[in-house]
C-alpha cells in the first residue's frame, strides 16, 4: 500500500497545518514541496484550482487545509484533534477558522510576505504599510483576543491538543520567524506558544523551515531554537 501524500510547501501557513496534523497524529506519508499552480498531474489532479496543500490516499484526492485536518481525525488512527466533546469539539473548529480568516491575512499577508518574501521570492519591493499596520493595529488585536479566551495551562479548546491549537499556533511560527513575540500584555497567550513551540512536531516542522529560510537567505530568529 502507497504512503498519503501531501502536497504543500513549508512557507504556506495553510500546508505547515496540514503537515502538523500528519505528524501529531503519527500517519506515515511522503511531503512533496509543490509550489501553488505546479504542473505536476497528481497534484492537480487533488486539486483542480492548483491551490495549496493537497493531499491523496488509496482511497481520494482532494486539496484545502480544513479538509484534509478533517478527514485525518475522522479517518485515520493516532491522535484526535478534534473534540468529543460538544463545546470543544465546536470551539476547535471555530478557533481553526479564526486562524485561517483573521490571523492569516495579518500574520501570513501583512507581515510574513512582506518581510520574508517579497523581495526573496516575489521580486518586489516591501509594502511597509501592511506591516506597520499588522505590528501596531491588528496583532495587538489578535493577542489581546486569544490572551481573553485561555486559561493558564490550558489549550483553546479544553485540556487537550485540538485543531484549533494546531491553526493558532502554526501561525505563531510566521510570527515569530519576522522578529515579532507575544508581549507581556498577553501572559496566558505567551505560556500557550512556549508549550506549543516545545512539542516535538512543532520543532520538527520548525526546523524544516529553517532550513528552507536558510535557501532564502533569511535569518530567522527561530534558528536560535532549533539551535538549541
Amino acid at each position: 500500500m502507497s504512503k498519503p501524500v501531501l502536497y504543500g510547501h513549508p512557507l504556506s501557513p495553510y500546508s505547515r497545518k496540514a503537515r502538523l496534523v500528519l505528524l501529531f497524529q503519527g500517519v506515515d506519508h511522503d511531503y512533496e514541496i509543490t509550489a501553488p499552480h505546479a504542473d505536476n498531474p497528481e497534484f492537480r489532479m487533488a486539486s483542480p484550482l492548483g491551490k495549496i496543500p493537497a493531499f491523496k490516499d488509496e482511497h481520494v484526492s482532494f486539496a484545502d487545509s480544513s479538509v484534509i485536518t478533517h478527514y485525518l481525525s475522522r479517518y485515520y488512527p493516532g491522535e484526535k484533534l478534534l473534540p468529543e466533546g460538544q463545546s470543544d469539539f465546536a470551539r476547535s473548529l471555530w478557533f481553526e477558522e479564526y486562524a485561517d480568516t483573521i490571523m492569516t491575512p495579518v500574520i501570513g499577508g501583512h507581515l510574513f510576505a512582506e518581510m520574508v518574501l517579497a523581495e526573496r521570492l516575489f521580486k518586489r519591493a516591501v509594502i511597509q504599510s501592511d506591516i506597520d499596520k499588522a505590528i501596531n493595529e491588528e496583532l495587538p488585536v489578535i493577542y489581546a483576543f486569544l490572551d481573553s479566551k485561555l486559561e493558564s495551562g490550558a489549550w483553546l479548546a479544553g485540556e487537550s491538543l485540538s485543531i484549533g491549537d494546531i491553526a493558532v499556533g502554526g501561525l505563531m511560527l510566521s510570527l515569530y520567524h519576522c522578529g515579532q513575540t507575544v508581549p507581556d500584555s498577553a501572559p496566558k497567550l505567551q505560556d500557550f506558544v512556549e508549550r506549543f513551540f516545545a512539542l516535538p512536531s512543532v520543532r520538527q516542522v520548525m526546523a524544516e523551515e529553517v532550513q528552507i529560510l536558510n535557501v532564502v537567505k533569511y535569518d530567522t530568529p527561530l534558528a536560535a531554537r532549533v539551535a538549541a
